[in-house]
């Protein structure tokens, strides 16, 4: 054995026409559009020594050398994944780390999940593809996630906590048959920094697919800030369940399509692409049963040789596209029937339609300003604070509490929580300098024991005098009830950004994930977060991408602030007739949902429950719906759907979209809201 290097690590109004319109420059300043890019995290990351997180040098990969790494790493996957006392993340040091074969998401030979691969540097960390392995009668991933109960081919609906961030996956040569990460996920998980790279110059050697997103049943997942460069198709969908949404988006050199959809749900926001072939492929059967949805916020799409007769998105199901720019293309967009529509260079709003109202509201969507999701790393290892050192029990066994609040009182801007499991059995007030509170995919339980309380029955108190991020935290434990505490209160006028997170607890107790205070006024960031509701009090501002609330009871409560969401998925409903299964929004609020699967689950939803209320507050909606009971006829009996869709409130008068009288259908899945619009 060669000597390796270790190292650590009712009432509607159809509008069937399309919305298309081109603002004036003072109508755009106005208008909500895609989010101002802020700049990325450096691609060399820092973390503190103590993390938890388990180097791939300690299984005897190298990264510097030619010597295969495939058994190694595999040997790390099996020792790491699933692991329930954690750690469950892989560090991978800059290198290029040399595969001959797939990366199987693999204990013990069988498929399971909870894993993240953490690189040090996006652009020198590489995992990479020996050359001609995989031929088009051997086609493999070089990386293939899975569910924790799987299915034959590793998918499933149970795929939590699988990530990749700041690493770049190779097919390397002659490889026509790889695709880069045949992934699966559900709930929180997805990429960060990634780079999905085919540099083969052979064109009759591209490899097949950058991100393959086709076995049943991936998302909801957040893909941020990645790029796909090469291959026939930048990203393949393939099945009607459930979400994903993309921030920071970059494909380039495909041979295909950049994208091809079909059937799923897509949320994408700031989107680049450069290529010869149409940007996005949106497949399937056209409305009124329409099963794929795309929703497009931010997008500069250049076509290049050939494309002046093609549009540059190719829509055959439902889509809603705004601030699209198109150049080298015959049109931004081209419609079910294959007609061009719009310039081949135009800001515009677009809606295949039709759009549905009941007090007259505009053909087109609120049109919300929008924030992206802050970042912060600290750089100066001196200023990050180990839960640990100050006494804290990563085994879950002792009280953690007085050991976190010391930490976060440490006046260190970084307090982290080595891979682990702890018990808090006293409310920690979050305060001073801290930037950021970093999980590892931690995971902070709750004290069940009697007689232990909480300050009025919060668990984590912000009264945070600077931004603050949590990151990469499991809240709770999975099916497990908490009365009536809440996880987190926030009192601050300084932004909570919560990212990479699972609140979880039994889903048939409704619990509380966050409220803000009277004093709570400033801005949430939600992103890649599952579980909880969530009760949102205005002014407070709220920018939400990849957002899956799961309980049974009203997701969100919105009441009088301002509520952007870019891909949201829930499931069940409430246990209460009379609110909204969905999100309630009312006193002046706003709420734009902009794609995302509504997906109830529960057999028995009560008749008189909506997914959506809108009282004296206005709303614009965007959604797919998956109804795995048939809706029964008779309005008197509880079934699997919705009875209503949408009841909105104006005024005193009360009107609502039944689910029968929603014109677009998902095939026999349930229906399709290309856009709700509430009165203006």
């Amino acid at each position: 054995m060669r000597k390796r290097v270790l190292a650590l690590a009712g009432s509607v109004l159809l509008v069937a026409s399309i919305s298309w319109a081109i603002p004036s420059v003072a109508q755009s300043a106005a208008r909500g559009t895609a989010a101002v890019v802020s700049p990325s995290l450096s691609a060399e990351r820092t973390f503190a020594d103590g993390s938890g997180m388990v180097s791939v040098t300690s299984f005897g990969a190298n990264g510097h050398d030619d010597v295969d790494d495939t058994a190694d790493i595999q040997a790390a996957i099996n020792s790491t994944i699933d692991n329930l006392a954690g750690p469950r993340i892989i560090y991978f040091p800059a290198g290029t780390y040399k595969v001959n074969t797939t990366l199987s998401w693999k204990k013990d030979g069988a498929w399971t999940s909870e894993l993240s691969f953490q690189g040090e540097n996006q652009e020198t960390t590489t995992i990479q593809l020996a050359p001609g392995v995989a031929p088009t009668s051997n086609p493999i991933p070089v990386i293939a996630t899975s569910s924790l109960l799987p299915l034959t081919n590793g998918g499933g609906n149970n795929g939590y906590d699988n990530f990749l961030f700041d690493i770049t996956i190779d097919t390397g040569t002659n490889n026509p048959g790889a695709t880069a990460v045949d992934f699966i996920g559900n709930n929180y998980c997805g990429m960060r920094n990634v780079t999905l790279q085919s540099l083969e110059t052979d064109t009759t050697q591209i490899p097949a697919v950058g991100l393959a997103l086709t076995r049943a049943w991936t998302g909801p997942c957040m893909f941020r800030n990645v790029t796909i460069s090469g291959f026939q198709y930048g990203i393949k969908t393939g099945h009607t369940e459930y979400s994903t949404t993309f921030d920071r988006l970059t494909l380039k050199n495909q041979t295909k399509a950049g994208i091809s959809n079909t059937d799923n749900v897509m949320s994408i926001e700031n989107l680049t692409s450069t290529n010869n072939v149409p940007a996005i492929q949106n497949l399937g059967s056209p409305a009124p049963k329409s099963t794929g949805l795309i929703t497009l916020v931010g997008a500069t799409l250049t076509g290049g040789s050939g494309t002046s007769g093609i549009s540059a998105i190719q829509n055959h199901e439902t889509l809603y596209a705004r601030d699209v720019t198109a150049t080298g293309y015959r049109s931004a967009i081209q419609d079910a029937s294959g007609n061009p529509v719009g310039s081949s260079t135009a800001p515009n709003e677009y809606d295949s339609g039709p759009v549905s109202t009941q007090f007259g509201g505009a053909a087109s969507s609120l049109n919300l300003p929008i924030k992206e999701t802050p970042e912060f790393e600290e750089t100066d290892r001196s200023k990050w604070a180990d839960v640990t050192k100050f006494g804290a029990d990563k085994t879950g066994g002792a009280d953690s509490s007085a050991a976190v609040q010391a930490a976060i009182d440490s006046g260190l801007s970084t307090v982290f929580f080595p891979s682990g499991k702890y018990k808090i059995s006293k409310t920690v007030t979050v305060e001073d300098n801290v930037k950021m509170i970093e999980g590892f995919d931690s995971n902070i339980v709750p004290d069940t024991s009697a007689g232990v309380t909480y300050t009025d029955n919060n668990l984590f108190v912000f009264n945070n005098t600077v931004d603050v991020i949590v990151n990469h935290v499991r809240f709770g434990n999975v099916h497990t009830t908490y009365g009536s505490l809440r996880f987190m209160q926030d009192n601050s006028s300084h932004a909570v950004t919560v990212t990479n997170s699972t609140f979880d607890r039994d889903p048939s107790n409704p619990g509380s994930a966050y409220t803000n205070s009277a004093t709570g006024t400033g801005d949430l960031f939600i992103e890649n977060v599952m579980g909880g509701s969530w009760d949102i009090n205005g002014p407070q501002h709220v920018y939400a991408r990849q957002f899956d609330p799961e309980n049974k009871s009203t997701k969100i409560t919105n009441n009088g602030a301002t509520v952007w969401i870019l891909g949201l998925k829930i499931e069940h409903a409430s246990n209460d007739d009379n609110v909204a299964g969905v999100i309630n929004t009312d006193a002046g609020g706003k709420t734009e949902l902009l794609g995302g699967l509504i997906y109830p689950v529960t057999p028995t939803i009560p008749v008189h429950q909506p997914a959506f209320i809108i009282d004296n507050a206005s709303a614009s909606l965007i959604y797919a719906l998956s109804n795995t009971n048939p809706l029964v006829a008779d309005p008197n009996t509880p079934d699997g759907d919705f009875k209503a869709q949408v009841q909105e409130t104006q005024s005193g008068v009360t009107h609502s979209l039944l689910s029968t009288a929603v014109p677009t259908v998902r095939g026999t899945l349930g229906l399709m809201m290309p856009l709700y619009t509430s009165k203006p």
